[in-house]
């Protein structure tokens, strides 16, 4: 209704793979849904499917992912016997 933001299920359903990857710990997957991840916000943004404020909220999911996604390698969680 009134506010709110319509969201878009690709981008809901792409941000939820990689949750659920970077959560049980599958960083090469995390990593590629990241990066499919906007891909598909610029191609959908490009196509006009995307309107001012739904492409300013995907921005800012993905950049709040960012910070994750930088710290995210192999050498993290990583526990020694």
């Amino acid at each position: 209704m009134f506010g709110l933001l319509k969201k878009n299920q690709l981008l809901e359903n792409k941000l939820q793979t990689l949750q659920m990857n970077f959560e049980n710990n599958y960083k090469d997957a995390a990593k590629l849904n990241y990066e499919e991840y906007w891909k598909m916000l610029d191609e959908l943004t490009d196509s006009g499917k995307l309107k001012g404020k739904q492409i300013d909220y995907y921005k800012q999911r993905g950049e709040d992912l960012r910070g994750q996604m930088n710290n995210f390698n192999h050498q993290n969680n990583v526990k020694t016997f």
